[in-house]
């Protein structure tokens, strides 16, 4: 059988699960990001290393980074969330879509 990942976004930190095909049993790793509310965390289908995420918090504001090794070491990446005549000025949610590997859209 065959492993499973669960990939945990929470607002205090993010967490990978993975157990073995029975899941009987679960290693937890994290907290990822301690104390940054996630929107997403997710894994590229195209490449199971590479993760997505995409965190806020009130000093920093919106971050997205990738991780290339599952998660061990992330970098941010694409983080010019500002549109050009955009009067809102607020913040939003930026969304890791699994259709292309390093592409992300505002919801």
């Amino acid at each position: 059988m065959s492993g499973v990942r669960l990939l945990v976004g929470t607002r205090k930190g993010a967490f990978v699960l993975t157990s073995e095909g029975t899941r009987d049993g679960w290693k937890v790793e994290g907290p990822l990001f301690a104390g940054w509310e996630m929107y997403h965390l997710k894994g590229s289908p195209a490449d199971p290393d590479r993760l997505y995420a995409s965190q806020s918090t009130g000093w920093h504001g919106q971050v997205m980074q990738r991780s290339d090794d599952g998660g061990k070491n992330w970098e941010t990446v694409g983080n010019e969330f500002t549109y050009d005549g955009s009067p809102t000025g607020r913040s939003e949610t930026w969304h890791a879509p699994q259709r292309r590997k390093d592409f992300a859209w505002k919801q």
